[in-house]
Protein backbone atom coordinates (compact mmCIF):
# COMPACT_ATOMS: atom_id res chain seq x y z
CA UNK A 1 0.00 0.00 0.00
CA UNK A 2 1.69 3.68 -0.47
CA UNK A 3 2.60 5.47 2.04
CA UNK A 4 -0.09 8.31 2.11
CA UNK A 5 -0.20 8.99 6.27
CA UNK A 6 3.98 10.31 6.06
CA UNK A 7 3.06 13.59 5.94
CA UNK A 8 -0.09 13.49 8.00
CA UNK A 9 0.09 16.23 10.67
CA UNK A 10 -0.57 16.60 14.05
CA UNK A 11 -0.39 14.77 17.35
CA UNK A 12 -3.41 12.04 17.34
CA UNK A 13 -4.69 10.60 21.03
CA UNK A 14 -6.90 7.40 20.69
CA UNK A 15 -9.28 6.82 23.91
CA UNK A 16 -10.00 3.09 23.26
CA UNK A 17 -8.28 1.35 21.23
CA UNK A 18 -10.32 -2.09 21.23
CA UNK A 19 -10.90 -4.37 17.88
CA UNK A 20 -12.10 -1.20 15.45
CA UNK A 21 -9.83 1.34 16.54
CA UNK A 22 -7.26 -0.91 16.51
CA UNK A 23 -7.66 -2.19 13.51
CA UNK A 24 -8.07 1.74 12.07
CA UNK A 25 -4.57 2.50 13.63
CA UNK A 26 -2.47 -0.57 12.66
CA UNK A 27 -3.85 0.54 9.04
CA UNK A 28 -2.70 3.89 9.33
CA UNK A 29 0.95 3.11 10.61
CA UNK A 30 0.80 0.90 7.78
CA UNK A 31 0.58 4.00 5.50
CA UNK A 32 3.13 5.46 7.12
CA UNK A 33 1.63 7.64 10.53
CA UNK A 34 4.61 8.32 12.37
CA UNK A 35 3.58 6.28 15.97
CA UNK A 36 5.41 9.10 18.17
CA UNK A 37 2.63 11.27 16.90
CA UNK A 38 0.25 8.52 18.37
CA UNK A 39 -0.72 8.13 22.41
CA UNK A 40 -3.13 5.64 23.16
CA UNK A 41 -5.73 5.85 26.52
CA UNK A 42 -6.67 1.99 26.94
CA UNK A 43 -5.43 0.01 30.25
CA UNK A 44 -6.18 -3.16 27.87
CA UNK A 45 -4.65 -2.39 24.59
CA UNK A 46 -1.64 -4.20 23.06
CA UNK A 47 1.49 -1.72 23.23
CA UNK A 48 2.51 -0.64 19.66
CA UNK A 49 6.24 -0.16 19.02
CA UNK A 50 7.12 3.53 19.50
CA UNK A 51 3.22 4.61 20.67
CA UNK A 52 2.44 5.88 23.79
CA UNK A 53 0.58 4.13 26.25
CA UNK A 54 -1.40 5.29 29.12
CA UNK A 55 -3.77 3.45 31.26
CA UNK A 56 -6.01 6.65 31.99
CA UNK A 57 -6.44 9.85 30.56
CA UNK A 58 -5.08 11.40 34.27
CA UNK A 59 -1.86 9.36 33.48
CA UNK A 60 -1.80 11.07 29.84
CA UNK A 61 -2.02 14.71 30.88
CA UNK A 62 0.15 14.15 33.38
CA UNK A 63 2.76 12.80 31.08
CA UNK A 64 1.95 16.17 29.17
CA UNK A 65 -0.22 14.49 27.04
CA UNK A 66 -1.61 17.17 24.05
CA UNK A 67 -3.18 16.47 21.00
CA UNK A 68 -4.68 18.15 17.64
CA UNK A 69 -6.51 15.04 16.83
CA UNK A 70 -8.56 12.69 19.40
CA UNK A 71 -10.46 9.49 18.41
CA UNK A 72 -12.95 8.01 20.61
CA UNK A 73 -12.66 4.32 20.16
CA UNK A 74 -14.16 2.94 23.26
CA UNK A 75 -17.50 1.57 24.42
CA UNK A 76 -20.08 3.95 23.83
CA UNK A 77 -21.30 3.30 27.42
CA UNK A 78 -17.79 4.36 28.51
CA UNK A 79 -19.04 8.28 27.10
CA UNK A 80 -19.93 9.70 30.24
CA UNK A 81 -16.81 8.39 32.06
CA UNK A 82 -14.37 10.16 30.14
CA UNK A 83 -16.57 13.39 29.09
CA UNK A 84 -15.74 15.75 31.73
CA UNK A 85 -11.95 14.71 31.63
CA UNK A 86 -11.46 15.18 28.03
CA UNK A 87 -13.65 18.32 27.46
CA UNK A 88 -10.54 20.42 28.84
CA UNK A 89 -8.18 18.46 25.96
CA UNK A 90 -10.70 20.34 23.03
CA UNK A 91 -9.74 24.18 23.08
CA UNK A 92 -7.20 24.97 20.29
CA UNK A 93 -9.02 23.40 17.43
CA UNK A 94 -8.85 19.66 18.15
CA UNK A 95 -10.36 17.47 15.61
CA UNK A 96 -13.04 14.99 17.70
CA UNK A 97 -13.35 11.97 15.81
CA UNK A 98 -15.86 9.53 17.07
CA UNK A 99 -16.50 5.95 16.23
CA UNK A 100 -18.82 5.23 18.95
CA UNK A 101 -22.19 3.65 17.79
CA UNK A 102 -25.33 6.06 18.40
CA UNK A 103 -23.70 8.49 19.89
CA UNK A 104 -24.62 11.82 17.30
CA UNK A 105 -22.86 14.69 16.29
CA UNK A 106 -25.52 16.68 18.26
CA UNK A 107 -24.49 14.86 21.15
CA UNK A 108 -20.92 15.01 20.67
CA UNK A 109 -21.14 19.22 20.03
CA UNK A 110 -22.60 19.04 23.38
CA UNK A 111 -20.26 16.92 25.24
CA UNK A 112 -17.79 18.74 23.67
CA UNK A 113 -18.68 21.97 22.15
CA UNK A 114 -14.85 23.56 22.00
CA UNK A 115 -13.82 21.11 19.27
CA UNK A 116 -13.17 22.60 15.82
CA UNK A 117 -15.40 19.94 14.36
CA UNK A 118 -16.79 16.88 15.78
CA UNK A 119 -16.13 13.90 12.76
CA UNK A 120 -18.46 11.34 13.52
CA UNK A 121 -16.93 7.93 11.44
CA UNK A 122 -18.50 4.37 10.96
CA UNK A 123 -15.74 1.95 9.77
CA UNK A 124 -15.93 -1.55 9.92
CA UNK A 125 -13.73 -4.64 10.37
CA UNK A 126 -12.39 -5.30 6.79
CA UNK A 127 -10.53 -1.87 7.56
CA UNK A 128 -7.80 -3.96 9.23
CA UNK A 129 -6.88 -5.10 5.31
CA UNK A 130 -7.83 -2.10 3.50
CA UNK A 131 -11.53 -3.45 2.25
CA UNK A 132 -13.78 -1.74 4.36
CA UNK A 133 -16.50 0.69 4.41
CA UNK A 134 -16.24 4.05 6.71
CA UNK A 135 -19.50 6.27 6.59
CA UNK A 136 -18.92 9.77 7.48
CA UNK A 137 -20.49 12.94 8.55
CA UNK A 138 -19.24 15.71 10.52
CA UNK A 139 -20.03 19.66 12.02
CA UNK A 140 -18.28 22.80 12.74
CA UNK A 141 -15.25 23.41 10.76
CA UNK A 142 -13.76 19.95 9.80
CA UNK A 143 -10.60 19.76 7.82
CA UNK A 144 -12.52 17.41 5.00
CA UNK A 145 -9.21 16.79 3.10
CA UNK A 146 -7.52 16.11 6.13
CA UNK A 147 -10.15 13.23 7.06
CA UNK A 148 -10.28 11.99 3.93
CA UNK A 149 -6.50 11.28 3.93
CA UNK A 150 -7.05 9.01 7.19
CA UNK A 151 -9.87 7.15 5.99
CA UNK A 152 -8.65 6.56 2.62
CA UNK A 153 -6.27 3.52 4.02
CA UNK A 154 -9.18 2.01 4.97
CA UNK A 155 -10.98 1.10 1.92
CA UNK A 156 -14.10 2.67 0.24
CA UNK A 157 -14.97 6.35 2.17
CA UNK A 158 -18.58 7.26 1.68
CA UNK A 159 -19.66 11.17 3.00
CA UNK A 160 -22.51 11.71 4.20
CA UNK A 161 -24.44 14.67 4.43
CA UNK A 162 -25.37 14.68 8.39
CA UNK A 163 -25.81 11.84 10.62
CA UNK A 164 -29.40 11.02 10.64
CA UNK A 165 -29.23 7.35 9.39
CA UNK A 166 -26.43 6.93 10.97
CA UNK A 167 -27.93 4.07 13.38
CA UNK A 168 -29.33 2.70 10.21
CA UNK A 169 -25.40 2.60 8.69
CA UNK A 170 -24.20 1.04 12.06
CA UNK A 171 -26.16 -1.94 11.52
CA UNK A 172 -25.66 -1.91 7.56
CA UNK A 173 -22.23 -1.69 7.23
CA UNK A 174 -20.19 -1.53 10.72
CA UNK A 175 -22.44 -4.86 12.21
CA UNK A 176 -22.79 -6.37 8.57
CA UNK A 177 -19.67 -8.40 8.35
CA UNK A 178 -20.55 -10.33 11.26
CA UNK A 179 -23.89 -11.09 9.72
CA UNK A 180 -21.96 -11.62 6.60
CA UNK A 181 -19.08 -14.34 8.94
CA UNK A 182 -22.44 -16.01 9.79
CA UNK A 183 -24.06 -16.22 7.06
CA UNK A 184 -20.73 -18.33 5.65
CA UNK A 185 -20.69 -20.18 8.94
CA UNK A 186 -24.29 -21.53 8.46
CA UNK A 187 -23.85 -21.76 4.87
CA UNK A 188 -20.74 -24.16 5.47
CA UNK A 189 -22.59 -26.11 8.65
CA UNK A 190 -25.21 -26.57 5.89
CA UNK A 191 -23.05 -28.35 3.40
CA UNK A 192 -21.71 -30.53 6.34
CA UNK A 193 -24.64 -31.69 7.47
CA UNK A 194 -25.44 -33.07 3.75
CA UNK A 195 -22.35 -34.90 3.91
CA UNK A 196 -18.73 -32.21 3.32
CA UNK A 197 -16.18 -32.79 5.82
CA UNK A 198 -16.15 -29.31 7.96
CA UNK A 199 -12.78 -28.08 6.24
CA UNK A 200 -13.97 -28.95 3.13
CA UNK A 201 -17.63 -26.76 3.47
CA UNK A 202 -15.59 -23.73 5.42
CA UNK A 203 -13.26 -23.76 2.47
CA UNK A 204 -15.73 -23.92 -0.22
CA UNK A 205 -18.14 -21.25 1.50
CA UNK A 206 -15.45 -18.62 1.95
CA UNK A 207 -14.10 -19.08 -1.59
CA UNK A 208 -17.68 -19.21 -2.91
CA UNK A 209 -18.94 -15.79 -1.13
CA UNK A 210 -15.64 -14.16 -1.98
CA UNK A 211 -15.72 -14.91 -5.53
CA UNK A 212 -19.58 -14.18 -5.85
CA UNK A 213 -18.85 -10.33 -4.27
CA UNK A 214 -15.65 -10.12 -6.19
CA UNK A 215 -17.85 -11.03 -9.47
CA UNK A 216 -20.53 -8.58 -8.27
CA UNK A 217 -17.89 -5.52 -7.81
CA UNK A 218 -16.33 -5.82 -10.67
CA UNK A 219 -18.78 -6.40 -13.18
CA UNK A 220 -21.06 -3.46 -12.45
CA UNK A 221 -24.13 -5.27 -12.74
CA UNK A 222 -27.12 -5.30 -10.71
CA UNK A 223 -27.62 -8.74 -8.51
CA UNK A 224 -30.42 -9.54 -10.27
CA UNK A 225 -28.74 -10.17 -13.78
CA UNK A 226 -25.66 -12.40 -12.48
CA UNK A 227 -28.20 -14.68 -10.76
CA UNK A 228 -29.97 -14.86 -14.27
CA UNK A 229 -26.63 -15.85 -15.08
CA UNK A 230 -26.30 -18.80 -13.22
CA UNK A 231 -29.74 -20.18 -12.74
CA UNK A 232 -32.07 -21.46 -15.21
CA UNK A 233 -35.49 -22.45 -15.30
CA UNK A 234 -36.26 -25.96 -13.69
CA UNK A 235 -32.14 -26.06 -13.20
CA UNK A 236 -30.61 -26.82 -9.73
CA UNK A 237 -29.46 -22.86 -8.86
CA UNK A 238 -33.64 -22.35 -9.44
CA UNK A 239 -34.47 -25.08 -6.76
CA UNK A 240 -32.47 -23.64 -4.30
CA UNK A 241 -33.23 -19.94 -4.96
CA UNK A 242 -37.15 -20.98 -4.94
CA UNK A 243 -36.73 -21.98 -1.46
CA UNK A 244 -34.59 -18.77 -0.58
CA UNK A 245 -37.58 -16.85 -2.06
CA UNK A 246 -40.42 -18.42 -0.37
CA UNK A 247 -42.93 -16.07 0.97
CA UNK A 248 -40.37 -13.09 1.15
CA UNK A 249 -38.82 -14.85 4.33
CA UNK A 250 -35.03 -13.84 3.72
CA UNK A 251 -35.93 -10.53 3.17
CA UNK A 252 -37.95 -9.95 6.49
CA UNK A 253 -34.99 -11.96 7.74
CA UNK A 254 -32.59 -9.34 7.38
CA UNK A 255 -34.73 -6.76 7.13
CA UNK A 256 -35.33 -7.88 11.48
CA UNK A 257 -31.89 -8.06 11.91
CA UNK A 258 -31.01 -4.67 10.26
CA UNK A 259 -33.75 -3.48 12.73
CA UNK A 260 -32.69 -5.33 15.86
CA UNK A 261 -28.80 -3.83 15.56
CA UNK A 262 -30.16 -0.41 14.54
CA UNK A 263 -32.49 0.21 17.26
CA UNK A 264 -29.93 -1.44 19.51
CA UNK A 265 -27.74 1.49 18.30
CA UNK A 266 -30.54 3.86 19.23
CA UNK A 267 -30.71 2.10 23.06
CA UNK A 268 -26.82 2.75 23.38
CA UNK A 269 -27.10 6.45 22.54
CA UNK A 270 -29.61 6.87 25.37
CA UNK A 271 -27.50 5.07 27.24
CA UNK A 272 -24.68 7.44 26.44
CA UNK A 273 -26.68 9.97 27.18
CA UNK A 274 -27.48 9.14 30.59
CA UNK A 275 -31.37 8.61 29.57
CA UNK A 276 -31.11 4.47 29.31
Amino acid sequence: MTKSLTKFAGRMLLVGCGNMAGAMLDRWLAAGLDPASVAIVDPFAAPRAGISHHASLAEWKEAGGSADWIMLGMKPQQLGEVADDLASSMAGGVHLLSILAGVSLADLAQRFPDARAQVRILPNLAARIGAGVSAVASLGDADEAAVTSLLKPLGTVVALADDSTMDLVTAFTGSGPAFVFRLIESYAAAGERLGLAADDALKLAIATFGGSTALLADSGEKPGTLIAQVASKGGTTQAGLDVLDSDGQLAALLTNVLRAARDRGRELADIARGEG
